[in-house]
C-alpha cells in the first residue's frame, strides 16, 4: 500500500517513523507513582486503588522496589463476600499484608529505554505495567494506559 502525506502528497516511508525511536519510557510513564510498603494490608491496598483509580501499585522499601501489586491478584486473594461474613472479610483483609501476594522482583525498565522496546515487552509478556527504575530506584511506572494516552496524543498531533 502506498502511503502519502494528505497535505503535500509526498510518499511516506513504511514502518515506524524514525523520530518514534527517540521516544523513551520517560516520555510516557507516570512519574512518582502511588506506592505502598510490603507490610501494608490488603484493605489499605484496596482503598488506595479505589481512591486513586489505579490497578497497579509498586511496593517499595525506602526507595527500593521490592514488588508490584496488581488488582487481579488482589481480587483473587480476597475472600468471597458471598460465602463469608463481612466481619471475616474485614478481618482477613486487615490482617494480610501485600507482601503475601505481590509479584516479587517484577520485570522493570529504565527510564531511558526506547518506548518502542518497553511497549514490545508489555505486549510480549501480556503484563499491564512495568515499574520504571533509574540506578535501582523507582522513578515511575509505565502502564498500558500510559501507552494508549501517548498514542492518542501522537495521533492528535498528526504523528
Amino acid at each position: 500500500m502506498d502511503h502519502r502525506c494528505p497535505q503535500c502528497g509526498t510518499r511516506l516511508p513504511a514502518g515506524v517513523p524514525a523520530w518514534a525511536h527517540h521516544l523513551t519510557v520517560a516520555s510516557a510513564m507516570t512519574s512518582a507513582p502511588v506506592t505502598l510498603g510490603p507490610e501494608e494490608t490488603l484493605m489499605k491496598a484496596v482503598e488506595v486503588m479505589r481512591l486513586h483509580g489505579i490497578r497497579r501499585i509498586p511496593i517499595v522499601l525506602g526507595d527500593d522496589l521490592v514488588g508490584l501489586l496488581v488488582e487481579g491478584d488482589l481480587k483473587r486473594a480476597q475472600p468471597s463476600t458471598l460465602s463469608d461474613s463481612q466481619e471475616e472479610f474485614n478481618q482477613i483483609m486487615e490482617s494480610t499484608t501485600v507482601s503475601r501476594i505481590m509479584i516479587n522482583k517484577p520485570i522493570t525498565v529504565d527510564e531511558t529505554l526506547p518506548l518502542v522496546a518497553a511497549a514490545e515487552t508489555l505486549h510480549e509478556t501480556k503484563y499491564g505495567a512495568l515499574p520504571v527504575v533509574h540506578n535501582g530506584r523507582l522513578v515511575g511506572i509505565l502502564t498500558d494506559n500510559d501507552l494508549i494516552r501517548c498514542l492518542a496524543e501522537l495521533l492528535q498531533q498528526g504523528g
